[in-house]
């Protein structure tokens, strides 16, 4: 596992891109008391190794609570976004009639993806699920409703977003199927694959 970490690290140094030490075991049992989360193994992995660091990189060991946690709220939002904003609403059949007012929505959607697994920020809005997701998790992006593959990996996302220069051009088959997102993914973002 310490070889993801170290490659994630690597790719991300001739990128440019700042890095600071890697979070300590108490630094990881702070993000997990505090947000209640741990990350899967590959983003564990990178962040035991090296701690990324600039304006759209999560600061796990010094960055403001309330702008952690909201960027963890974001994915909620977003669809609380889609749901009171699009025409048609985006809302899932299986969640039953839309609600009438803003709060029931936020509180329905809010209810129904905390049964999904729990979205980790790893860079602006890509995305990756917490543990218990296995290594070789997929990155997504994450824009209200809109969600796509980014990478099939955490070293192929990091290859995608900061080396290639051209976005998604590479994906590999993906392995791992994360419950839910993924078949929403699969499905082009469709409220009724939900």
């Amino acid at each position: 596992m310490a070889l993801i970490g170290r490659e994630a690290a690597a790719l991300l140094n001739d990128a440019g891109i700042e890095l600071g030490p890697g979070l300590t075991e108490s630094e990881f049992d702070s993000v997990h008391e505090r947000f209640g989360f741990h990350f899967n193994p590959d983003h564990r992995s990178l962040l035991a190794t090296a701690l990324p660091l600039g304006d759209r990189w999560p600061d796990w060991r010094n960055g403001d609570d309330l702008e952690l946690e909201t960027w963890l709220d974001s994915v909620a939002e977003g669809f609380i976004w889609d749901a009171l904003h699009q025409s048609p609403p985006f809302w899932p059949p299986s969640w039953g009639t839309l609600p009438s007012s803003t709060e029931d929505i936020a509180t329905t959607v809010r209810r129904e993806l905390r049964g999904w697994p729990r979205l980790i920020p790893i860079y602006a809005h890509r995305f990756t699920p917490a543990a218990p997701s296995p290594s070789e998790s997929p990155v997504f992006s994450v824009w209200q409703t809109d969600i796509i593959y980014y990478g099939a990996n955490l070293l192929e996302y990091l290859t995608n977003e900061l080396l290639s220069g051209q976005g998604r051009k590479a994906l590999s088959p993906r392995t791992i199927s994360v419950p839910y997102w993924s078949r929403f993914v699969e499905s082009a973002n469709s409220a009724e694959s939900i």
